[in-house]
């Protein structure tokens, strides 16, 4: 009987990165953290595993009991593959609190599970950018968050009306709830669920919904629609405002004014995120191209994290971004470079009594910075040109016998399809200059 050999499918909502795939994924990362860091924020990681407990408090119920990954391990605790990070850097913040110096401004590209149907933007494994400050009370560290999350996508060459930051309260939901709907608690949270997809349904079935969900108050749709449609102008309009949350929606808007970011950001009351932990200000920031009509990433302020593990309170606001939202985000705006092996050397072997000296000229080169990748068989010189325009490389540096005896080399220039002979030192300033 024949044996069945392992399929190479890789596991259903993840990806396989081969080389050329880690180029991309290295370059987002490495852009995220130049940006990240620039504000003064440092990086962080933590586990992988953590104890299914930190999540059943702080994650939200959908992602606990229907796309946690969670399992028993040998020592009978029951832990879980992390869902979000969120969780996790306030049990650091909180382990070290009386230690830190505040402001705590921490980043970090975790890698995340989540149980799910895999879709445009969403799998079940993704990297994540992470970014949290803790210790400001102030609406300046909205500004300063926001201003981070643009510069990440203006980093990475976004035009400004190529995406549109959406930013609302959890104040204005629950105080029109209360005050404006008159709702019950478990009313409002339904609600909220409601507005949350409010797009991706029919109006027939959005109204059935609020309508049963409020059946006592026939204007409800009403009040509702006069909320979702409120701008800062208005903002009186909405019914159970109080006068504090007037003035911060006011005293926000007037900072990205100042900051100049007032022409991408959008006061929207039907940003509804995290109804569970948002306790300030909550955004969205979301794809223009009708190609990509969707949520990017957002986040807000949750002041109450840090308490499940500290009797000391401490504020803490912050966002994340996916790297498969970004990926789409810059592939539709046509932002990705050439991420091509350019850049690298090759050095054919032409005999192999040849072989020392390619090695001491790879070696020379390399201590300039410059990669080379050195054949290590001695092959038809037309094979080893051929790998070397499949690997997608600009120079070769040709050294033959002669070469050696005069100390030159042969420099072909696979872009510009010419070549020269050259001493070792003056190839390697010319590589150098091309590359800088």
């Amino acid at each position: 009987m024949k044996e069945q050999k392992l399929t190479t499918a890789n596991y259903k909502g993840t990806r396989d990165f081969f080389p050329e795939d880690m180029k991309l994924r290295n370059y987002l990362f490495s852009v995220m953290k130049q940006v990240a860091i620039s504000y003064g924020y440092e990086e962080y990681d933590g586990p992988m595993i953590e104890s299914l407990d930190l999540y059943r408090a702080k994650t939200g119920e959908e992602i606990v009991g229907k796309q946690i990954y969670n399992f028993i391990d040998k020592g009978g605790r029951e832990v879980a593959i992390r869902p979000e990070m969120t969780p996790t850097v306030a049990r650091m913040v909180a382990s070290k609190l009386r230690d830190l110096p505040r402001p705590i401004r921490w980043f970090s590209i975790p890698n995340l599970w989540r149980y799910e149907q895999p879709g445009h933007g969403r799998l079940r494994e993704h990297w994540q950018l992470n970014v949290d400050m803790f210790g400001v009370n102030h609406f300046r560290a909205e500004l300063e968050i926001f201003a981070l999350a643009c510069d990440i996508l203006f980093a990475f060459g976004a035009p400004r009306n190529s995406f549109r930051v959406k930013v609302s309260h959890r104040l204005l939901l629950d105080e029109f709830f209360k005050s404006g709907l008159k709702l019950k608690p478990e009313q409002a949270q339904e609600v909220s669920k409601i507005l949350d997809k409010k797009n991706k349904i029919t109006q027939d079935e959005y109204v059935a919904l609020v309508s049963k969900t409020i059946p006592d108050d026939v204007t409800a749709i009403t009040k509702i629609d006069q909320f979702l449609a409120a701008t800062v102008e208005n903002i009186r309009s909405i019914p159970g405002l109080t006068e504090d949350t007037i003035q911060k929606i006011n005293d926000l808007f007037s900072g990205l004014k100042d900051l100049g970011l007032a022409d991408i950001v959008d006061f929207d009351p039907s940003v509804v995120r995290g109804f569970d932990y948002y306790t300030g200000f909550i955004f969205e920031i979301f794809d223009t191209s009708p190609k990509n009509k969707r949520s990017l990433y957002g986040g807000g302020r949750y002041d109450n994290l840090i308490g499940l593990f500290s009797n000391e309170e401490l504020s803490g606001i912050g966002f994340g971004l996916g790297d498969v939202t970004l990926q789409n985000f810059l592939e539709t705006h046509g932002l990705l470079p050439n991420l091509s092996n350019a850049n690298t050397v090759y050095i054919p072997l032409l005999d192999d009594t040849s072989f020392a000296a390619t090695q001491d000229l790879a070696k020379q080169f390399r201590a300039a910075g410059v990669a080379v990748d050195l054949s290590l068989q001695n092959q038809k010189m037309g094979k080893q040109l051929s790998y070397a325009e499949k690997k997608g490389y600009r120079w070769i540096v040709i050294l033959g016998e002669e070469e050696i005896k005069n100390q030159t080399v042969t420099l072909k220039d696979m872009v510009g399809r010419s070549q020269e002979e050259l001493k070792w030192n003056d190839a390697l300033q010319k590589i150098r200059t091309e590359l800088s």
